[in-house]
């Protein structure tokens, strides 16, 4: 999934939250949009410096379980305030599917050894066109973003923030205007 789409699904879960729940009032949408892309932050740098050439895969460490369970334990016990932020991240991994790549997923409980991701071959040989290849050859990948772009327009039109007044208020404070 490309980062948008991470952004747009996690946006409308704190919208739908805030709207019908009453939860999540205080949350900065500029930082759930960082946790909501946090694996991919974390892994892509690492993949484009050296891992990439070596696994021929940017899904790298945080998209572990073990990334998961650190990530679960300090935003729900250790700093409970960091738990919307948490739930973001671990949301990524969700929207990923990530379980079903297991050599990854599951690593360090398989062995020491880093197994990538099963997506092996002549779609993952450049980190520059992989994306491009994987949403060519691949058209249900498609599905997921138009999804995410739904989503997006659905956020916006919630918010109203086709106004541009509330767009950059949003933008300055992390929140939709009241």
């Amino acid at each position: 999934m490309l980062p948008p789409a991470h952004i747009a699904y996690t946006w409308l879960g704190v919208t739908v939250a805030q709207k019908k729940l009453g939860m999540l009032q205080d949350v900065d949408y500029r930082w759930m949009a960082l946790a909501a892309m946090g694996p991919d932050l974390i892994d892509k740098p690492l993949a484009w410096a050296y891992f990439y050439k070596r696994f021929k895969s940017a899904v790298l460490f945080a998209h572990t379980l073990l990334a998961f369970l650190l990530v679960a334990w300090l935003g729900f016990v250790r700093f409970p305030t960091w738990a919307p932020y948490a739930l973001a991240y671990l949301g990524h991994g969700v929207c990923d599917r990530i379980w079903s790549f297991t050599n990854t997923f599951y690593w360090p409980f398989r062995g020491w050894r880093f197994h990538v991701w099963g997506k092996q071959g002549s779609e993952q040989e450049e980190i520059s066109r992989a994306y491009w290849i994987a949403f060519t050859r691949r058209p249900e990948l498609w599905a997921w973003e138009v999804g995410g772009l739904l989503a997006m327009i659905c956020v916006i039109w919630w918010h109203k923030l086709y106004i541009p007044k509330r767009m950059v208020y949003f933008i300055l404070k992390g929140k939709p205007p009241s």
